[in-house]
């Protein structure tokens, strides 16, 4: 019996097919999930629900903090960069927005934040209006920028191990209030979070 010849471009397409079929992995369709709590797409590392519960944690701490709690007038604060000295190369600006968002809206008008990113439009906007181009009202004015009572200062620190098991990894949150004239710390808190399992994700 004589094995009838296929064509070639048969050939390709049947072996598209199968490698098709062979590297279909499993999906899921896109859907909205509580970011307090964490999802089917894990990571070892800083997930959502720990950003929020470090904020929470932090505001409620900081708060009833007496520098904060007894204190005659708002404190002017300068939120500053956070420290990731962990593997991971995650969005450290995530940790700080939800913080200095969480403090603005608990506070209820008991602290005041500077807004350092944007240095160079306000300092250009003041030029403008004391050289006339900007209309404005002078009884605003003010000899220099506002300066700042204290920092607020974040890090995370990161320890892992692995062994034939998985992967384990253990961070540690910490934030401190210091004095912006003496360097002392006027308050501290941390929080803690450790995680065990086989995969991981990759930080985009």
């Amino acid at each position: 019996m004589k094995l009838q010849r296929r064509s070639l471009p048969t050939v390709f397409a049947l072996a598209i097919v199968v490698l098709s079929i062979g590297c279909k992995k499993e999906s899921f369709e896109i859907r909205d999930v509580d970011p307090g709590k964490a999802g089917v797409v894990r990571s070892l590392g800083p997930e959502s629900q720990d950003a929020r519960r470090v904020a929470e944690l932090m505001v409620r701490s900081l708060l009833a903090d007496p520098t904060i709690a007894a204190s005659d007038y708002p404190p002017t604060i300068a939120m500053l960069p956070m420290e990731n000295n962990s593997r991971f190369p995650f969005n450290k600006d995530i940790f700080t927005t939800l913080l200095e968002a969480e403090l603005n809206k608990a506070a209820n008008g008991r602290l005041r934040f500077v807004a350092r990113d944007i240095l160079d439009d306000v300092e250009a906007e003041r030029q403008g209006k004391r050289e006339g181009d900007l209309d404005y009202d002078p009884t605003r004015r003010t000899r220099a920028l506002a300066g700042v009572d204290y920092f607020l200062k974040g890090r995370v620190d990161g320890q892992s191990w692995a062994s034939s098991k998985g992967q384990a990894e253990y961070a540690v949150y910490a934030f401190r209030l210091i004095d912006a004239e003496s360097s002392i710390v006027l308050w501290q808190d941390v929080m803690d979070v450790k995680k065990e399992g086989k995969d991981d994700v990759i930080y985009r």
